[in-house]
């Protein structure tokens, strides 16, 4: 068993609030060399982005998962991530079609992009992303987790968009991998709203900009880079924060 560093919450161009610097070679590159083993790409409601930089993850030795930070019905933001491209590619179908019709403002949000390895546009997305899916949190939750995902609430302490902000509580019985935060010594306020729920805590950069990757890691030990691994780990690391990089 071998010690892995992660960080799980990296947007790319395709999400309107990240520097155009944030192209799929970039964030792989970065990441190589501030020593992560495995990354995420988590864009706003989409996924596509993270095919390209999986393919260059393979060739310089980082494991890229195929994540999207998901925005709920209840606009609440959450980590999912999948092992497979094709299954992510399935949410992304079916998370694009609950979202509203709402035409981007480039120059008020920013550009949607998605970029291929050699840095390449390969096509601008028309549709804001910056808004909530028609999906409720458990419907999400349990979608994820039958289709062997990772399902982990975003910045549970921030003031907004987080599951606490927006519910006021973390629901009881929901199948969640862990609770990322935002920082470590905001973890006794968020206890009085678990509720029993006994969940890891993670903490991951949520970078939208180059020198933001790997600020924040998890460190996490299992066999490989793998959803169902890291599934496993969390587990051992219940209740306790992932280590700040």
């Amino acid at each position: 068993m071998s010690g892995f560093s992660c960080d799980l919450h990296i947007h790319s161009v395709l999400s309107p609030c990240a520097s155009l610097d944030m192209s799929p070679k970039n964030i792989v590159k970065k990441a190589k060399d501030v020593g992560l083993d495995i990354i995420a790409i988590t864009d706003h409601n989409m996924t596509e982005n993270s095919i390209y930089a999986y393919n260059i993850g393979k060739q310089m030795g980082i494991a890229v998962l195929f994540g999207m930070e998901l925005q709920t019905q209840e606009e609440v933001h959450m980590l999912a991530i999948f092992d497979q491209f094709n299954i992510a590619m399935e949410f992304q179908k079916k998370i694009y079609a609950l979202l509203p019709p709402v035409k981007n403002d480039e120059e008020y949000f920013g550009d949607q992009i998605v970029v291929d390895e050699n840095d390449e546009i390969l096509r601008f997305e028309e549709r804001l992303l910056l808004n909530s899916s028609q999906i409720t949190l458990e419907e999400a939750v349990y979608w994820i987790k039958s289709h062997g995902g990772l399902a982990i609430p975003s910045h549970i302490d921030a003031q907004t968009f987080s599951i606490i902000s927006q519910l006021g509580f973390i629901p009881e019985g929901l199948p969640f991998d862990a609770l990322e935060i935002k920082k470590n010594e905001n973890i006794p306020n968020i206890l009085p709203f678990m509720a029993g729920c006994e969940l890891p805590f993670v903490t991951f950069s949520d970078a939208h900009y180059l020198n933001d990757i790997g600020k924040k890691r998890t460190f996490l030990e299992m066999d490989k880079p793998t959803c169902k691994e890291i599934e496993l780990a969390l587990k051992l690391i219940k209740g306790n924060v992932g280590k700040k990089g």
